[in-house]
């Protein structure tokens, strides 16, 4: 039992370091979501949902076994045993074994919208009716007397990492850093670019990241300037941790999350345009929209259920902070 066990892991990290090729030679998540939406077709041609359901299962299986069997044929067992047995993480962002794994989607989530629920003023009992709501929801002016609009910025951050100590550590150690587009492979490689290129000036590359925060001081020293919104219902759960995304025109790739709780986002600075879709198997009965979230606005979405991208227009500066709720 034990050996099968670790079988399966060494099947999983050399899936995942399949994956991470895919997405260094160029291909992005859009390619991958194209790929297995051609698994719909499959579906749609069979009218039947359990059918589509076992060809992924065993799309699944026949491909895991293809990579073990030349793993065994070419004595690469031990070599991934020695390289990749403790790693904690990786590849954070595996999103090829999430997709195949992840439960098959319940249309009725995405059925008929094509556009966010957009609230104004709403107070935590107006917000009641819609907390746990699957649609896409804007709260305009929900963050915009967060300090933080007037304190977050590019220097107000790489202070912060520069002088407290273990906090990049934080990040490569406990929490995860996202370079989406970007030539960066650390946030101590972000806020040690140029001058220039920090502010997207005329013939420097574009760039957009995230990164997760745990260190507990710059955790401390983030919550002085913003909220966590007002209009949670009393029970909802929330981390005691935050992500920070900012940058220019490239954003996120197209992508689900695999996070425990539902995503809110307050715009900080600037604006930012969503592109949302259904899942591949609800494509047939559901569409995929877009919308801006403005300066000060705070997006809610369930993203483990939704595609998603985000790109910013017009060369301008975006600003997030993104948590979870639940």
């Amino acid at each position: 039992m034990a050996n099968n066990k670790n079988h399966v892991e060494v099947i999983q990290k050399t899936f995942l370091a399949l994956t991470e090729d895919f997405l260094k030679y160029g291909a992005t998540i859009d390619d991958l979501k194209m790929t297995i939406a051609t698994m719909d077709n499959v579906k749609m041609n069979n009218n039947s949902n359990t059918y589509y359901i076992y060809f992924r299962k065993a799309f699944v299986i026949l491909l895991l076994s293809i990579i073990y069997g030349l793993l065994v044929k070419y004595s690469y067992i031990d070599i991934i045993k020695k390289n990749f047995y403790g790693t904690r993480c990786f590849i954070p962002n595996n999103y090829l074994i999430w997709e195949f794994t992840r439960p098959i989607s319940n249309c009725d989530y995405c059925r008929n919208i094509d556009m966010p629920i957009i609230l104004s003023n709403v107070t935590k009992k107006e917000f009641e009716l819609y907390a746990y709501s699957s649609q896409p929801i804007i709260i305009k002016n929900a963050a915009s007397n967060w300090s933080a609009s007037k304190v977050f910025n590019f220097d107000f951050f790489q202070n912060l990492y520069e002088h407290i100590e273990g906090a990049y550590e934080s990040i490569e150690e406990e929490c995860q850093f996202l370079h989406f587009k970007s030539d960066f492979s650390s946030l101590r490689e972000v806020f040690a670019m140029s001058k220039q290129r920090a502010m997207n000036q005329e013939g420097e590359n574009p760039w957009y990241i995230g990164w997760k925060n745990c260190h507990p001081q710059i955790l401390d020293i983030m919550k002085q300037f913003y909220d966590v919104p007002k209009f949670f219902p009393n029970d909802a759960e929330i981390p005691h941790t935050n992500y920070i995304f900012m940058g220019y025109e490239q954003g996120a790739n197209m992508h689900l999350d695999y996070i425990s709780r539902l995503m809110w986002q307050g715009q900080i600075v600037g604006s930012k345009t969503w592109v949302v879709a259904p899942t591949p198997e609800c494509d047939h009965v559901c569409k995929q929209f877009n919308f801006s979230v403005d300066t000060g606005d705070i997006i809610l979405l369930d993203t483990r259920i939704w595609y998603h991208s985000t790109y910013i227009e017009n060369g301008n500066f975006s600003l997030t902070i993104t948590s979870e709720y639940g």
